[in-house]
């Protein structure tokens, strides 16, 4: 159920998903919006702003938006969630799956932060290039994630400039599973090609333990 209505100069947008009403408002910066969970708190002190996906492995609700295409930044404030987009993405896009992001997490009951310590594999350290930073992203955050969800892992080895190839070890399900070629080169190269050039080709081993 959606309702428009005004409050002053900034437009709301209300939307009820499973018991959970979640509004929306203005911000100053057009690719920002607030999103407000009714009756819930999302602070209980302080804020926290998660400037890129690769700080986000402390909570999953930031990196289930940030998983979003066109999500640039996400912040916590005390009752709301600012969403910043990129310049040319349409929240008609983006707002649906903030909004279920959003009530997927309040409803599931889970923590808003957790202990899990960012993976090293994909730490990006101070002599990183740009692109080795860019690829350890995307690999923390829109692949690692995806394969997780399959019962595997992926543990990133290296890039390899002159040849723009990047390795990765393939772990749990993804070892020795007949599709995980397919995967790697329909999925995995696919997305690192697209949004970094560099990437010429992704080649992986099976996880020996060693």
């Amino acid at each position: 159920m959606l309702r428009k209505g005004t409050l002053g100069t900034k437009e709301l947008l209300y939307r009820f998903v499973r018991n959970l009403f979640v509004q929306t408002g203005q911000t100053p910066n057009p690719n920002s919006l607030k999103f407000i969970p009714q009756g819930k708190r999302v602070m209980d002190s302080g804020t926290m702003d998660f400037a890129a996906p690769r700080f986000t492995h402390v909570s999953p609700l930031a990196r289930h938006i940030f998983n979003i295409d066109g999500v640039t930044r996400v912040f916590y404030g005390g009752d709301y969630i600012t969403v910043t987009k990129k310049e040319d993405s349409d929240w008609k896009n983006l707002k649906p799956q903030v909004f279920g992001a959003i009530v997927d997490h309040y409803t599931s009951g889970a923590p808003l932060f957790t202990d899990e310590a960012p993976a090293q594999d994909t730490l990006v350290l101070p002599d990183d290039s740009e692109v080795v930073a860019m690829i350890k992203e995307i690999i923390e955050t829109r692949v690692r994630p995806v394969v997780q969800d399959d019962g595997g892992d992926i543990t990133y080895k290296g890039f390899d400039e002159p040849t723009g190839t990047v390795r990765l070890e393939m772990k749990g399900s993804c070892a020795g599973c007949p599709s995980s070629s397919v995967t790697l080169k329909n999925g995995i190269e696919r997305m690192l090609t697209h949004y970094v050039p560099e990437v010429k080709q992704v080649v992986a081993e099976d996880f020996s333990g060693e």
